[in-house]
């Protein structure tokens, strides 16, 4: 478990590297080169807030299935 954490964390930060080499790369000017990169930044942003946000809700679930299973053992 621990080996694949490491390649998604490495597999990501790959994508990261080659989307903004391939912006930077490519024939625009610069404030509308930078335009796009801060649109692509905020937006991938906004993506993993809201995969944060989900799997908040998630553990908050499984925690309180968790302590309910607890609370009907012990009684």
């Amino acid at each position: 478990m621990k080996h694949t954490g490491i390649c998604m964390i490495s597999l990501l930060g790959g994508m990261v590297v080659g989307s903004a080499l391939a912006m930077l790369l490519t024939p625009q000017s610069g404030p509308e080169l930078r335009g796009k990169i801060k649109d692509w930044v905020e937006e991938e942003v906004e993506k993993a807030k809201t995969k944060a946000e989900k799997m908040q809700e998630t553990l908050k679930q499984r925690l309180d299935e968790a302590r309910c299973g607890c609370e009907t053992k012990e009684a």
